[in-house]
């Protein structure tokens, strides 16, 4: 049922555009919407890759392909499609209620749960064990419902490890995180989830009981995500292309995972930043970040760039950087 109506949320929002690969609800843009088909990608790099050397593409709010809302919806592609595109950080946000993890963004509900996320990514990893997956899993928001004996830790382990439709999968693809060791090389993280741990532990767990902390020490992180209106895109750019040439620049320690975010709301909607407005007067994010990387002014890692409604041509820009690590 799920696939059958986000099948059918694409057919009929894309409707409007048929006639362009790269428009979408009357949005153009060279850099987004349309879909690649990476679904191995990492299959050519070499196990000792650190994971902090990657370049990897990846989205923000990653299910709401199927609100209502132009205000919350920031991507055009469910899960499974973003998978196959080469995808492979993934930003999931989720409130607790009653006793379960259903996937918002603020107060707007997606419509999907933490399970099905889960079983999205399980499946697909299961399918194509050369592939590893960065998930961000934030608390978004106070618990909701009446009926709460759990906290939102506690819903998180009990997929993890109770589930009979989570755990046996969890305990095969959920990176095994030991929160004193060094970031992972790939070759240790192949088939697995990395947890990025955006809610809180009990009162005696670290930050990252789980896995790297978020805007934690094992973090530098871009997120200017308040942007007044489309005229001040260009600072946003600004920032998307300082934090890119400081992943590049900065020493390859394995220290810390650098992520930039594409994205920018508030002001404009995420559609706005990421491919511009309707009648092109500013130039979008993603055009900006696309022409950039493809340019090649600058070699080096990017780190995990987070899209909002990323194309084809966006997500191989990234993914070409990674070509010095092929075995």
């Amino acid at each position: 049922m799920m696939l059958l109506r986000t099948l059918l949320y694409t057919a009929v929002s894309a409707a409007p555009c048929a006639v362009s690969a790269a428009c979408y609800h009357g949005f153009r843009s060279a850099f987004s919407f349309d879909a690649a088909h990476h679904p191995a990608w990492m299959g050519a790099l070499r196990n000792d890759t650190l994971l902090t050397s990657l370049s990897i593409p990846g989205t923000h709010d990653t299910m709401t392909y199927a609100i209502g809302s132009d205000v919350l919806r920031c991507q055009n592609w469910n899960l499974s499609m973003q998978l196959a595109a080469g995808l492979r950080y993934f930003d999931v946000r989720a409130r607790l209620r009653d006793d379960q993890l259903h996937i918002y963004h603020g107060d707007g509900d997606t419509g999907f749960g933490y399970q099905d996320v889960l079983l999205e990514l399980f499946g697909f990893l299961a399918q194509n064990p050369s592939e590893a997956v960065v998930m961000r899993l934030k608390q978004e928001g106070k618990p909701l419902g009446q009926h709460n004996t759990l906290t939102f830790e506690e819903a998180f382990n009990y997929y993890r490890h109770n589930s009979s439709i989570t755990a046996k999968q969890a305990a095969r693809h959920m990176h095994d995180w030991d929160p004193a060791a060094p970031l992972p090389a790939l070759g240790h993280l192949r088939s697995k989830v990395l947890v990025l741990q955006d809610f809180a532990a009990d009162r005696d767990g670290p930050a990252n009981k789980y896995g790297v902390a978020w805007d934690g020490k094992q973090m530098v992180l871009e997120d200017r995500w308040i942007v007044p209106d489309v005229h001040h895109l260009r600072d946003k750019w600004n920032a998307i292309r300082e934090a890119l040439e400081r992943a590049a620049g900065d020493v390859q320690d394995n220290k810390a995972l650098y992520l930039s975010h594409i994205s920018a709301s508030v002001g404009v909607l995420p559609i706005e930043a990421a491919a511009g407005p309707k009648n092109g007067s500013v130039v979008g994010m993603n055009d900006e970040t696309g022409r950039w990387l493809e340019n090649g002014d600058q070699t080096g890692r990017t780190g995990i760039v987070i899209f909002d409604f990323p194309g084809k041509r966006a997500i191989e820009a990234v993914l070409a950087r990674n070509a010095a690590y092929n075995a």
